[in-house]
C-alpha cells in the first residue's frame, strides 16, 4: 500500500512592515513619493503645507515638524505644524539661522531635542523653512542632501500653487471687470447705470457709498451721480474743483486715500461727509486720452476700509470703464444741450417753457396752486462795461452754482 502523503503545514503569515522595520531606504522612497503626489494634487497653499510635512515626518519616522513661511515684510511665520513638541518659538529661532546662512540645510540641537531645517526655495529665493524633530535615538543625523530636496520640492510647490492661486484671481478680476464694463455700457443715462455698476464694484471692494463725478465744460465745478440714490457726497450733486477731495484728483490725476476722517480732514466736504457716518474713503481719476474726465469715489462707515492695497486693486477698474463713462457723459451732454443754458448749470428759456407747460397741467388737474419766484441780478452791466463779458459770464456761472 502507499503510505499517505505527509500534511504541510499552513505557511506563517509575514509580518507586514512598520516604520521602525522598514529600511532607511524605503523610507525615504516613500516620504519622496508622497511628496511628489502632494505636489501634483493639492491647489491650495495650507493644505500643500500640511499634506507635506505630515508625509515627511511620517514617512522618515521622525517625531514631529513644522513649516515656516515668510510673509510680505519678510518675518517667519508658521504655515503647518506636525506633533512639534519644542514649539514654534525654538523653530523660528533656528528657521531664521538658516535663512540667513548660504541656503544649506541646518542641523542643531535646541531646548534638548535634535532639530533639522531646511529652506523652502524655488527660484534661487527662500519662500520659508522647514524644521524637522529628528527623536529618533541612536539613529545618525538625516542626511544633508535629502533635506536639500525636501526643501526644494516643497518649495517650488509652494511657488506653484501660489502661482496658481494668482492666476485663479487675475482670471476672477478679469470676469468681474467684463461684468463692470458691460454695466457701465449698458445704458445712455449715468443716474440708471451707476446702481448697476456699484453693484458689481462692490464684489471687488465692500463700501457704504458710491459717487462718479465729471468736470463740467468750463472746469468750474464737478458734478455727482451717488449710489445709493438719495445720497450725495458731502456737499451735494456739484462740487467746486478747487478746494474738493474730488476736484483735487481730477485737477492732479492721482489717487486720494482718506484712511479716517475723525483725525484728518482736507478737503471741502469731509466734514459732512463724516456728519453723514462716513470714516473713510478713496477717490480714483477716471482718466481717459491722458486727461481726467471725472472721479470715482468710494465711501465706507469704517475707519480704514481702503488701504494701498484698495489702490493697487480698483485703479485698473477705473482705467477701464473711463472711456464708456466719458462715452455716456458725451451722449447725455449732447441731450441735455437743447435745454442746458450754454453759461451757467442751470437750464435754459427753452426748458423753463416745457416745465412751466407740464407745472400748469399738473395745476388743471389736481385744482392746486402753482408759484413762481424770479430773481433779478442787479449792477450786473457794470461789470461788463468794467471787467469784460468773460468775467461777466463766470460771475453768471458762480450765481448759478
Amino acid at each position: 500500500m502507499t503510505p499517505p502523503p505527509e500534511k504541510l503545514a499552513p505557511a506563517s503569515p509575514s509580518p507586514s512592515p512598520s516604520a521602525s522595520t522598514t529600511p532607511a531606504g524605503d523610507r525615504v522612497l516613500t516620504a519622496l513619493m508622497s511628496l511628489v503626489e502632494d505636489l501634483t494634487v493639492e491647489r491650495e497653499e495650507g493644505g500643500l503645507l500640511r499634506s507635506t510635512l505630515e508625509h515627511a515626518v511620517e514617512g522618515l519616522g521622525l517625531a514631529g515638524g513644522v513649516t515656516l513661511v515668510l510673509d510680505p515684510d519678510g518675518e517667519l511665520v508658521p504655515a503647518a505644524e506636525h506633533r512639534f513638541a519644542p514649539g514654534t518659538a525654538v523653530a523660528m529661532d533656528v528657521a531664521a539661522e538658516s535663512l540667513a546662512g548660504d541656503g544649506s540645510p541646518v542641523q542643531r540641537t535646541a531646548e534638548g531635542a535634535r532639530l533639522a531645517v531646511t529652506p523652502l526655495r524655488a527660484r534661487r529665493r527662500n519662500l520659508g523653512a522647514l524644521v524637522l524633530h529628528d527623536g529618533r535615538e541612536g539613529e545618525p543625523p538625516l542626511d544633508e542632501a535629502l533635506l536639500t530636496v525636501l526643501g526644494r520640492q516643497i518649495g517650488n510647490g509652494l511657488e506653484n500653487v501660489r502661482l496658481y492661486a494668482e492666476l485663479r484671481a487675475s482670471s476672477t478680476r478679469v470676469e468681474v471687470l467684463h461684468r463692470i464694463t458691460a454695466a457701465v455700457t449698458s445704458g445712455t443715462d449715468l443716474h440708471a447705470i451707476v446702481p448697476a455698476f456699484a453693484s458689481e464694484v462692490h464684489a471687488l471692494q465692500p463700501f457704504d457709498r458710491l459717487a462718479c463725478g465729471f468736470v463740467n465744460d468750463t472746469g468750474d465745478y464737478i458734478e455727482m451721480v451717488s449710489h445709493p440714490e438719495e445720497s450725495s457726497w458731502g456737499l451735494g450733486n456739484v462740487l467746486p474743483v478747487v478746494g474738493s477731495g474730488p476736484g483735487f484728483v481730477a485737477l492732479n490725476n492721482r489717487s486720494v486715500l482718506q484712511r479716517d476722517l475723525v483725525h484728518e480732514h482736507r478737503y471741502l466736504e469731509d466734514m459732512r461727509l463724516l456728519e453723514e457716518g462716513l470714516r473713510s474713503y478713496v477717490i480714483f481719476p477716471l482718466s481717459s486720452r491722458a486727461r481726467a474726465i471725472g472721479v470715482l469715489a468710494l465711501g465706507s462707515m469704517k475707519d480704514g476700509a481702503f488701504d494701498d492695497g484698495t489702490l493697487a486693486r480698483l485703479q485698473p477698474v477705473a482705467d477701464a470703464v473711463a472711456l464708456a463713462f466719458e462715452n455716456v457723459r458725451l451722449f447725455q451732454k449732447t441731450r441735455e444741450l437743447s435745454i442746458t443754458d450754454e453759461v451757467t448749470p442751470l437750464h435754459n428759456h427753452r426748458y423753463f417753457h416745457q416745465a412751466l407747460d407740464r407745472e400748469l397741467k399738473l395745476v388743471n388737474r389736481y385744482g392746486s396752486t402753482l408759484s413762481l419766484v424770479f430773481v433779478d441780478l442787479d449792477l450786473f452791466k457794470p461789470i461788463n462795461d468794467q471787467y469784460g463779458h468773460l468775467r461777466g459770464s463766470r460771475t453768471l456761472r458762480e450765481v448759478g452754482f
